[in-house]
């Protein structure tokens, strides 16, 4: 989707999240900024969120430990083993647009038990996200697991939270996106590294003389997406204007952006924002933490019926862009926009261990 009706914004707006148990007046004033920011950005960051300075640096510390495996360690959690798409990506395994992503990084989810063999793999094909994760062994990163896990708790905890404000910032009872999420939402997270450009082939631009990015420019494909960044910068966000903005690390904050499943069920009042990450000269890379919030993989998105309160403060964009980006046509099933989404992505994937499933095309 894109984020051609955000507002010109120049900086992303910081939102304090214990105003949420302040005053009532307190109370009223986030939720009033939420709605602004929501509906005219779609990007901010949020302090004061509940988790640990210490949990967030010691999250950081073991991904950093991570990345500096021997690479015969990090290949033994190769993605392609995992039929629920879980696993190590090494530098060029991903794009976006096209183009070759500059990022090397593992991917999680909710740990579950291992899926059956072929052919007694389970439909629908949503339900094969579900697997377990791989983690490196114990003798090379000790804290690794039980750090992750510990955050992704906290993680999901403060998602929820965030998602109760966002259903008062659109007048509706706290209460409105708990069954989309239930107790088995979506949830998937990523531990990334972006090398610095001089790491990069030709110094850091294409046969074309383009340059190279950690990701190109995207929206987030689901509900809610929350970050926590390392402090060498790169992140982007684009405003209504075309313009890039920095999205630059706030010490204690964790940046926050709408996807485009949040974008459809608000019938294009909230943004799914669109951005970008590049990779920075210097001699350090980038280490990120991005974390999704996403609805149950059974959830059936029906549209927000918007309170007539709401006003618009830009305008409303064109029908069909509220069901569709380009030829991407979007599932009411939540799951389904997820699953298209990875084999899209991760075609080897689909080959090793889907194959029974016919090519995934909009209609």
């Amino acid at each position: 989707m894109s984020s051609s009706n955000a507002s010109n914004f120049e900086q992303i707006p910081v939102v304090d999240f214990s105003l949420l148990d302040g005053s009532l007046e307190q109370r009223n004033e986030l939720i009033l900024q939420l709605r602004e920011v929501c509906h005219e950005v779609g990007f901010f960051y949020v302090t004061n969120h509940g988790l640990s300075r210490e949990l967030c640096d010691r999250t950081l510390e073991v991904a950093g430990d991570f990345f500096a495996l021997p690479m015969e360690a990090k290949r033994a959690l190769d993605y392609r083993q995992s039929p629920s798409f879980r696993g190590y990506m090494s530098l060029g395994c991903e794009n976006t647009g096209g183009r070759t992503d500059q990022r090397e990084q593992i991917e999680f989810g909710v740990e579950a038990p291992p899926l059956p063999p072929p052919p007694d793999l389970p439909l629908p094909p949503y339900t094969r996200l579900c697997g377990p994760n791989q983690w490196p062994a114990t003798e090379h990163c000790a804290d690794f697991r039980p750090t992750l896990e510990e955050f992704m708790a906290g993680m999901e905890q403060l998602s929820r939270g965030l998602m109760r404000a966002l259903a008062l910032s659109l007048d509706l009872s706290e209460d409105y996106f708990d069954a989309t999420f239930g107790d088995s939402p979506n949830v998937q997270m990523k531990i990334a590294k972006y090398p610095p450009l001089q790491a990069l082939e030709n110094g850091g631009v294409d046969e074309d003389g383009v340059p190279l990015l950690g990701v190109g420019a995207h929206s987030d494909s689901g509900y809610l997406s929350l970050l926590l960044q390392d402090g060498k910068g790169g992140l982007q966000a684009q405003n209504g204007a075309g313009q890039w903005i920095d999205v630059p690390p706030l010490p204690g904050a964790f940046v926050v952006n709408l996807g485009e499943m949040l974008q459809l069920a608000t019938d294009g009042y909230y943004l799914a924002t669109v951005h970008r990450v590049q990779n920075l000269p210097g001699n350090a890379p980038r280490i990120s933490v991005p974390y999704f919030f996403n609805p149950r993989l059974d959830a059936f998105l029906d549209p927000v019926s918007l309170p007539q309160s709401l006003t618009w403060a830009r305008p409303a964009p064109a029908r069909e862009s509220r069901t569709h980006d380009g030829e991407n046509k979007f599932f009411q099933e939540y799951g389904a926009n997820a699953f298209k989404s990875l084999a899209r992505s991760h075609p080897e994937v689909m080959r090793r261990h889907h194959g029974d499933l016919f090519n995934i095309e909009d209609k």
